[in-house]
């Protein structure tokens, strides 16, 4: 297995400021610019590297002191050389003087944006439109998003010559040594703006504020979010805009309880009414509904209305609706009705006594077997 704190001449308990200051004297040492034609330091190169990227790296780091190097599944020489981060970057810029990349001016993708809207159960139930302001950028109609005034150009950076670095050669009693650093007055482009669009001051977009029209379909649930394309912030120089993320927040029903695509309510009936059964009248998202309650209901009983739930999202189909029975025992009576009340007393207790206390006991202990 090889040893990466070897390779980098470092303690297994090494920080991280430690490890990156060993890779950097060794990277100046063995890099390929310095040593031209010698494969040995190429290959000692590539190595150092190699325990760079995972000493480096928390996470890597952490796998490779419990598992060795088989457990690191992306070697940085497996990208060919591509995106090797920061301090890699460094040396180069640092030590050698390499040309930085010039990304500034290319067109980028604009940033997305989010918004929040409120509605009620109703609306999630039939759908609803909400119109929300959104403060955005958008690309500058004068120069379409360029940032330069009409008929003119991109002029080369007179400090850097168009090169984006700035050099600089120093003699030493341990050698000559060339620096290379970004130039301050172009931001490492090699070009800059002489003439920026009076519109929007060169940054090539303005802000804004738009009204957008979202439509919320039937269905949808506390916490979904909607993506429209396109209305996110605009790309920079000319790149194509972000989208726009809205996200629903449904507000708690008086009645109903929402579980997904079902709903659920208690449905209040007198004790008489459970005894002896009744038909009620039941409010629904999409108008009312008969409910018949047998005798003898129970409370807590459950009774489903199929279909009567919330529609499925982009779906054919509802959910249904699960109406619990809530038996209420009332508190004020009349005198007339504590006489009958007695009375149906009386008549339960000797009804009983036929039955035998046996049989009513083995009902009363059956439910907790």
């Amino acid at each position: 297995m090889k040893d990466y704190y070897a390779v980098l001449g470092v303690p297994r308990h090494a920080g991280q400021e430690e490890i990156k200051k060993a890779y950097r004297q060794l990277a100046r040492r063995y890099h390929p610019d310095v040593n031209k034609g010698d494969r040995e330091a190429a290959e000692r190169f590539k190595e150092i590297n190699e325990a760079y990227e995972i000493l480096s790296d928390p996470e890597k780091r952490r796998r490779y002191d419990l598992y060795g190097e088989g457990a690191i599944t992306t070697s940085v020489f497996d990208r060919g050389f591509q995106g090797f981060g920061d301090p890699l970057g460094d040396i180069f810029d640092l030590f050698f003087g390499r040309r930085q990349a010039r990304t500034a001016r290319m067109p980028r993708r604009g940033s997305d944006l989010m918004a929040v809207v409120e509605i009620d159960l109703e609306e999630a139930y039939a759908g609803a439109r909400r119109t929300v302001e959104i403060p955005r950028h958008e690309s500058c109609a004068d120069c379409g998003g360029t940032g330069l005034e009409s008929g003119y150009n991109l002029d080369l950076c007179p400090d850097c010559g168009g090169e984006g670095r700035i050099t600089r050669t120093r003699r030493s009693a341990f050698g000559t040594f060339t620096s290379s650093t970004t130039c301050r007055r172009c931001g490492g482009v090699g070009e800059i703006n002489t003439h920026p669009c009076s519109g929007c001051d060169g940054r090539g977009i303005v802000e804004i504020k738009e009204s957008v029209e979202v439509d919320i379909p039937p269905g949808i649930e506390d916490g979904d979010r909607l993506r429209l394309p396109g209305k996110g912030e605009a790309g920079a120089l000319g790149g194509p805009p972000g989208d726009l993320y809205v996200e629903v927040r449904v507000a708690e029903h008086e009645y109903f309880q929402r579980e997904g695509e079902d709903l659920r309510a208690m449905v209040e009936v007198s004790m008489v009414e459970a005894a002896l059964g009744t038909e009620v009248e039941i409010p629904t998202l999409n108008g009312t509904e008969r409910l018949t309650i047998p005798a003898g209901s129970q409370p807590g009983q459950v009774f489903r209305l199929r279909g009567k739930g919330m529609p499925r999202l982009n779906s054919r189909g509802k959910g249904d609706l699960y109406l619990v029975l809530d038996v209420q025992v009332p508190d004020d009576l009349t005198a007339e009705q504590r006489r009958l009340l007695e009375e149906f007393q009386r008549l339960e207790a000797h009804k009983n006594r036929e039955r035998g206390w046996m049989a009513r006991l083995k009902k009363a202990v059956r439910p907790t077997t």
